[in-house]
């Protein structure tokens, strides 16, 4: 069966393969926020020898990464969300789709710790970042525009973002987001509301 529209297009150019060519190379920083089962930091640290901060909310994936890597120094689990601001949380367990910002809390619904991405960036000192990969069910928002109002969006090299179709809202503040990003990086490719891909110029 043929997967319609740009989801489909994602997967006949390649799929997830088109994740990892990004400009990274031995040493250097990423991020993966919203590491699920830490596929893709598994795939980066092997294919260029680099480190990785992987933020994953759900307790039982964060431990399976946690086991994962547990012998890799190149690799640090956070088993907390980014977000605009710190807060604590509440996230309705949805598989993959687990997030802040589910229409009906379920009886799965568990408490989360949301850390203010300015705050883990000061942690970092000045150290850039070679790709940050957002793949975080509606929270991408607050993310993307707190680095963008404290301007430190450059210190990326790539991103690699999935808006998402929630909190309400969505629409405009994607279009504000993007016009903001043309300022410091170029979109490379788009499949909208599945990837997307942004280089700094």
């Amino acid at each position: 069966m043929r997967l319609p529209g740009p989801l489909g297009d994602f997967y006949r150019n390649g799929g997830n393969e088109q994740l990892y060519d990004v400009p990274v190379i031995t040493g250097d920083l990423i991020i993966d926020a919203g590491g699920y089962e830490g596929e893709w930091t598994q795939g980066m640290v092997t294919r260029y020898g680099c480190r990785s901060e992987l933020f994953e909310p759900v307790p039982t994936f964060a431990a399976n990464c946690q086991r994962l890597f547990a012998r890799n120094s190149w690799i640090r689990v956070h088993c907390y969300a980014l977000g605009g601001l710190s807060r604590t949380a509440i996230f309705s367990l949805a598989s993959t789709g687990t997030s802040e910002f589910l229409p009906n809390a379920t009886e799965e619904a568990f408490e989360v710790l949301v850390i203010d991405v300015a705050e883990f960036l000061k942690s970092l000192g000045d150290q850039p970042v070679a790709c940050f990969k957002l793949n975080i069910e509606g929270g991408e928002y607050e993310v993307l525009e707190r680095l963008l109002d404290i301007h430190q969006m450059h210190r990326f090299k790539s991103l690699l973002i999935q808006f998402h179709q929630q909190p309400p809202g969505w629409e405009k503040r994607r279009e504000a987001i993007i016009e903001r990003l043309w300022a410091t990086h170029d979109q490379i490719w788009c499949y909208p509301m599945v990837w997307e891909k942004w280089v700094k110029r």
